[in-house]
């Protein structure tokens, strides 16, 4: 429906503002920075895509693709790569997108391969996003830069820490966001500095690391925090939960525990315990059993 929709637009000015009356509603729209320039348009049911700048095509070239040069994009439609005919610069097709699909939101944006591209002009043409995704195949410096100019996402996702100094590192973590997920080494301080409300970490850490994180939150930090996910591989709890030392939990009742899981969408199997900071603040560890590792979902409640 969306493939149709927009090429019927292309074809005038007319048959634009009819798609455009339509008031065509979409969920998202997505950027990917790779080889090449995609925009996807996104709903419930429809899923649309837009293909710009193939790298491919200037892989001799060494300064950087000019996104404020006209260019038709691809796309595809009942089986076929069609081309749109009339050329409008990266600015342009992103306000023609937005027209037309009546979108007036923050876009998300994920960065692959992206040497090709100035990440500044990036930002100027899009503004602020509410995703950013940065893979682990983005050069440390490029990170930096993209860190650096998309500083105000309302979600981060950082496969790699690209910083070499703590205080660099640090700054990700006090970042006032709604969800991060974070994939490489982290500390306690890291921890205690996380001012996003949910927060999944993707590389394991020791018992002795999250017991003391609990003995923080107890005593108040963290007053952001409302989910937080993280995993300690098997090895590290040969011993017991060492994780609980010196915490009083308290006992759940099943229904509780059952209310929980399906709120959260946790699997039956998992178990959780109560803890209650100072304030008299409640929170959950829920501990799931994996092959090689234990899952922790720490949830406040309210």
């Amino acid at each position: 429906m969306f493939h149709f929709r927009f090429a019927f637009s292309l074809v005038s000015t007319k048959t634009k503002d009819l798609v455009t009356s339509l008031g065509i509603k979409t969920s998202n729209v997505d950027i990917c920075v790779s080889g090449l320039l995609c925009v996807s348009v996104i709903s419930t049911e429809n899923y649309f895509s837009l293909y710009f700048y193939d790298e491919s095509k200037y892989v001799n070239e060494l300064s950087p693709l000019d996104i404020t040069l006209p260019v038709t994009p691809s796309f595809e439609y009942q089986g076929s790569r069609m081309q749109a005919s009339t050329p409008f610069n990266f600015s342009d097709w992103i306000n023609y997108i937005r027209s037309i699909f009546c979108f007036t939101l923050p876009l998300n944006i994920c960065f692959y391969d992206c040497e090709k591209y100035e990440i500044e002009l990036l930002k100027k043409t899009i503004g602020n996003v509410n995703v950013l995704y940065v893979s682990r195949l983005v050069a440390d410096v490029m990170s930096r830069t993209i860190l650096k100019h998309f500083d105000t996402p309302c979600t981060l996702y950082l496969n790699r820490n690209p910083f070499e100094e703590a205080c660099q590192t640090q700054q990700i973590f006090i970042q006032n966001l709604q969800f991060m997920e974070y994939h490489d080494v982290y500390s306690l301080d890291d921890m205690l500095l996380v001012n996003s409300e949910n927060v999944d970490f993707c590389h394991p850490i020791s018992q002795k690391q999250f017991n003391q994180f609990l003995k923080h939150w107890i005593r108040g930090s963290n007053p952001r925090l409302q989910f937080m996910f993280l995993l300690i591989d098997k090895t590290d709890v040969t011993s017991g939960a060492m994780y609980l030392n010196g915490i009083r939990c308290m006992e759940m009742s099943e229904d509780a525990k059952q209310e929980i899981r399906q709120k959260h969408n946790l699997p039956i199997e998992v178990d959780m315990i109560e803890i209650k900071r100072k304030d008299g603040t409640s929170a959950v560890i829920a501990i799931e059993d994996t092959e090689h590792s234990f899952y922790f979902r720490f949830i406040v409640l309210h």
